[in-house]
């Protein structure tokens, strides 16, 4: 059995690695592109902590994992250092990953198509109920089903704004989800192998691949695809917001190839010399 990390060795080992990696290889945008993506990180960080805080904190003291002895130096609400830290290590190493694929932001027509918006709000709103009546079904389906009803309403919210965009675009988000989510599946096995962390066999399916709980390969699925929707959608309403200011007249931004186009020049004065007879 492999030595058992800490949960900030953990970090130190396999997280903050590809975090500079990814950091180094990320593109190098313009100055409007840069501050738009850095906006949305910080965004998706905030968010990260404010949504993920209360679920995380209910599972950990429902004991559907727990950490091993002396993993864990510093907890608040439950939650291990370490697993803060995580919030904004996973959302960033997304974010990077993300733009180094590459993604087209702009609006284009057809984006506010009403289908896949009202699909998409329908199939994450059916979510909560769903998830809510797996843990109520028995309690072996307490983290499945709480992913389930936490990951809904996000995923309804996202659809509900930019389903078209989305649904035009899957080639891109679901590479930007599943490559670190890929990543981060080897990860999480190695550690629970390690012991630096392990799920309760009580409150968990039982169900695995290659030794990994089908609910870890979900939360990190599902924590990356809300992640990169959020980011692709924040740029794709900035874009849409400035369409829209140019139709009503607002001037260009520099640098956006947009020319005025010059009309008709007036008449010329008569000549004051030129008197008619």
């Amino acid at each position: 059995m492999l030595p058992t990390l800490t949960y900030l060795q953990f970090h130190l080992v396999f997280s903050l690695p590809v975090l500079a990696l990814l950091w180094y290889l990320a593109p190098r945008y313009d100055a409007v592109r840069r501050r738009r993506a850095t906006a949305g990180i910080a965004i998706l960080v905030a968010i990260a902590y404010l949504y993920t805080t209360p679920w995380i904190s209910y599972m950990i003291r429902q004991g559907a994992w727990g950490y091993a002895d002396g993993a864990v130096l510093v907890r608040a609400l439950s939650i291990p250092l370490g697993e803060y830290l995580f919030f904004a290590i996973q959302t960033v190493v997304t974010a990077f990953a993300l733009h180094l694929i590459g993604f087209d932001p702009t609006f284009r027509e057809g984006d506010f198509d009403r289908a896949p918006r009202i699909a998409g709000v329908a199939v994450g709103l059916a979510m909560v109920p769903i998830g809510l009546g797996l843990v109520l079904l028995d309690p072996s389906f307490l983290y499945l089903g709480g992913l389930i009803a936490w990951v809904g309403p996000v995923l309804a919210l996202q659809w509900g704004v930019g389903g078209g965009y989305l649904v035009r675009t899957p080639k891109m988000w679901l590479a930007a989800t599943l490559l670190p989510a890929a990543y981060f599946w080897i990860a999480d096995r190695i550690a629970i192998g390690m012991g630096t962390w392990y799920l309760s066999p009580e409150l968990t399916t039982g169900v695995t691949v290659l030794g990994l709980p089908i609910e870890e390969m979900l939360f990190f699925a599902s924590a990356g695809v809300m992640t990169v929707n959020g980011l692709v959608l924040f740029e794709w309403v900035l874009d849409w917001n400035d369409r829209r200011g140019r139709a009503v007249g607002e001037p260009s931004p520099p640098g956006d190839g947009e020319r005025d186009v010059p009309g008709p020049e007036p008449p010329a004065d008569p000549d004051p010399d030129v008197v008619d007879d």
